[in-house]
């Protein structure tokens, strides 16, 4: 029978703890006739207000040859409307106190405003209005694409960790929706038409496809009458998207990306589930355990005892869709990749065959579920949580149930995942090295 320490015993109070004080947001949720979710979240503490459109489009729903359309449309939803031109969203936002931006990601895009309450309806008929009365001026369409090419030029192709990475992920989930990164490829863009971004607009940017967000200083009820005022006579639309092919990664296959860097870099990529597995909270548990803490089992031994590595990490896409983990490790040079891939291999198949201290799982519970719990004190905080749960998976309460996931985590569950997808036969590895 195993005796647990005091620690032990203390550690699992505190998460029992933690499991009875889950912050349990008090809410309104509508859904209007037209589909548009609402999530109105009141909070009198500040005198301001977040305002949020979500929309459920994202990379992932790109086609092949038009890869790059979502995050170009971001950018071409500020350049107005039939009614207001282009540079007045940041003005009217900006002249009254406030702020205003957006963000493309895999599986969503998103536009904010955070303005005094008092100016919620301004915010709300912003928005409204760019839903579905977006003026996309072919002049001023083809000035924005420049920007997102040299853009792209900037942080992708004269960036040694972006275009290695965006090399690996395409090869290793090339023909399916992860076979690109956000911003696209240069040929897709350079090929990309005004009219095929406009027929990319009126598919996805519909209140069927949609939520709203409002966090803040409001009245429930008078905020959802101004949503139903500035939303409601819009028509859904027929949402069709791209079939999710999944990639079928087999044997281990080696990659040498030469680019201009002093320094030589090794990325790995593994396959791994849907955000909402309930495994994603053990293999992000793995990660902080072999590579991400400072004590981790890799730092240890390539850091501090054998000084062969510069810096390691990795990392969790979850998403709608099954996602990836990205691990990665830099070196001095490209003479120390293949010694520094067979250490992290062994640290990692001491994992899988022997498992995890309870004193590295504790310490990895406690860290993380401090992290998360603290975090979604912030109201604006468990907004985005209970709303991106609700878009990626038609589930608000997600972040409770990530947060238990976390909470009952065994030492058998890290060794489990270890095991099942961090198969070093079923893999694809990229050796990022100085050109010449």
């Amino acid at each position: 029978m195993r005796k647990w320490s005091l620690l032990t015993v203390l550690f699992f109070s505190l998460v029992l703890a933690f499991s009875i004080n889950l912050p349990t947001p008090e809410y309104v949720h509508r859904v209007l006739p037209n589909g548009l979710q609402v999530f109105i979240f009141e909070d009198r503490t500040v005198p301001l207000v977040k305002v949020q459109v979500w929309y459920k489009v994202g990379s992932i729903d790109e086609t092949e040859g038009k890869t790059g359309a979502a995050h170009l449309l971001e950018h071409t939803m500020f350049n107005g409307t039939h009614a207001l031109e282009k540079g007045k969203i940041d003005e009217l936002i900006t002249s009254v106190g406030g702020e205003c931006n957006a963000g493309t990601y895999y599986d969503y895009t998103v536009y904010y405003e955070i303005v005094p309450s008092a100016k919620l309806e301004l915010a709300l008929a912003i928005e409204a209005d760019r839903m579905r009365n977006l003026k996309i001026d072919p002049e001023d369409f083809y000035r924005e694409l420049e920007v997102v090419k040299q853009e792209r030029r900037q942080s992708v192709e004269n960036n040694f960790i972006m275009s290695g990475w965006e090399e690996l992920q395409g090869k290793a989930f090339r023909g399916t929706p992860l076979g690109h990164h956000i911003i696209g490829w240069m040929e897709d863009l350079e090929s990309m038409t005004h009219d095929y971004i406009k027929s990319f607009y009126e598919m996805f940017y519909a209140p069927n496809n949609a939520i709203v967000s409002i966090a803040g200083d409001v009245d429930p009820q008078e905020a959802l009458e101004l949503v139903e005022k500035y939303f409601g006579e819009y028509e859904p639309a027929r949402i069709e998207r791209p079939e999710y092919t999944q990639a079928k990664i087999e044997g281990e296959t080696i990659l040498r990306l030469p680019r201009l860097t002093g320094v030589a870099l090794m990325l790995q990529l593994y396959q791994v589930p849907e955000g909402n597995h309930e495994d994603i909270a053990a293999i992000e548990a793995l990660l902080d355990i072999w590579l991400n803490s400072e004590s981790s089992r890799v730092n240890r031994e390539l850091y501090y005892n054998r000084g062969l590595i510069l810096a390691c990490g990795g990392f969790t896409t979850t998403l709608r869709i099954p996602g990836y983990v990205l691990v990665y490790a830099f070196a001095y040079g490209e003479e120390d990749l293949d010694q520094i891939k067979e250490a992290m291999d062994e640290e990692l198949e001491k994992i899988a065959k022997e498992g995890v201290s309870p004193e590295e799982l504790e310490k990895v519970k406690k860290s993380k579920l401090k992290q998360l719990v603290f975090a979604l004190k912030d109201i604006r905080e468990l907004a985005d949580e209970v709303v991106l749960g609700a878009l990626r998976y038609g589930d608000p309460l997600f972040y409770k149930k990530y947060i238990e996931n976390v909470s009952k985590l065994t030492e058998e569950d890290i060794q489990r995942v270890a095991r099942q997808y961090f198969l070093t036969k079923n893999r694809y590895v990229g050796y990022v090295v100085p050109k010449d």
